[in-house]
């Protein structure tokens, strides 16, 4: 397909420091590649090892054209978890494989330099990256967002990226979301209320993510290691956020603390009055009860690394008391 010369996504200087953590991560990834020198299984294993974790893989349809897909899962949290995909096969795609990654998955890499040398070693075609960086008490808001668009500050050639909003623009209340660019066109970023869109309404967590994909340019290796000069780099407004970002641990922490936080809440609403009557009409132990009801395992919403990391019951509480205001 004749799209030209492929640009590349270029990064600019950003003093980071020598010794400190990316406070922007990689939240999704695919690449495609041709088919390796080692069966499907192998391939798995070797991403449990990137995983740190043992991985299965689960035979289904295929994706995007490929014939087969195979989910890729990890045991994490006393629950199976999706981490993403492996698709192959298919007249049209000519032995190339298809590796997909999703947010958890990308949550569990402890070391992207090995994973940036595997995709290299494989000669992959990177087709899509995303970059977040999160702010946790608001530090730089969607409102922000807006008025840096108004000022040019996302001006790309000297023309201002197309916008588009959803959400609870009006009250304010539910989460709200701005566009800027369109992704499908090779870069665009989202700015959101992460934790409102998790369920806590007083939450003044806002994440900017920026979807880069290959349409009509080369995504580079680098961007999975050189995170924050890329992130910095995708529009002029972006340098400005970088020290003000969270790191992934106490990002991950908010984010089971906030879902809990909401469940709880539902679980005492809807069924707080059952539980009750239970206990009451047959008399039966709390701790009893409780273990007659509970199911092993971690809820769709909640995210199991920030289970496995721990989680002071004090906070869910303080989480709680927050969702009931």
């Amino acid at each position: 397909m004749g799209f030209g010369t492929p640009r590349l996504f270029h990064a600019v200087a950003v003093d980071v420091g020598v010794s400190r953590m990316s406070l922007v991560k990689v939240d999704w990834l695919n690449a495609t590649f041709a088919q390796p020198q080692m069966s499907v299984q192998g391939f798995i294993a070797y991403l449990g090892k990137l995983f740190g974790l043992q991985t299965f893989g689960d035979e289904g349809r295929g994706l995007f054209g490929f014939q087969t897909g195979v989910k890729l899962r990890c045991y994490l949290g006393g629950a199976m978890v999706d981490v993403g995909s492996i698709a192959y096969g298919g007249e049209s795609q000519r032995g190339r494989w298809m590796l997909q990654i999703t947010g958890k998955g990308c949550g569990l890499v402890k070391d992207w330099e090995s994973m940036r040398d595997m995709l290299e070693g494989l000669e992959a075609r990177l087709t899509r990256v995303d970059l977040a960086a999160d702010f946790l008490n608001g530090e730089h808001t969607v409102h922000d967002a807006v008025s840096r668009w108004e000022k040019g500050e996302f001006n790309c050639g000297g023309n201002k990226p197309s916008t588009d909003q959803t959400g609870d623009w009006l009250e304010g209340i539910r989460g709200r979301t701005l566009y800027v660019g369109k992704a499908q066109n090779g870069k665009g970023l989202r700015v959101y209320e992460k934790g409102r869109q998790l369920g806590d309404y007083n939450s003044d967590w806002t994440r900017w993510e920026v979807q880069l994909g290959n349409r009509d340019r080369v995504i580079p290796y680098e961007v999975l290691t050189d995170r924050d000069a890329f992130f910095a780099g995708c529009y002029p407004a972006l340098a400005a956020l970088i020290d003000d970002a969270a790191q992934k641990i106490p990002t991950t922490q908010t984010e089971t603390q906030t879902t809990l936080g909401h469940l709880v809440y539902h679980l005492r609403r809807s069924y707080g009055k059952v539980f009750d009557t239970l206990r009451k009409a047959t008399g039966v132990d709390y701790s009893d009860l409780v273990e007659e009801l509970r199911v092993v395992g971690v809820p769709r919403r909640v995210n199991p690394s920030g289970v496995e990391a721990g989680l002071p019951w004090a906070r869910v509480q303080a989480q709680l008391r927050k969702v009931l205001q």
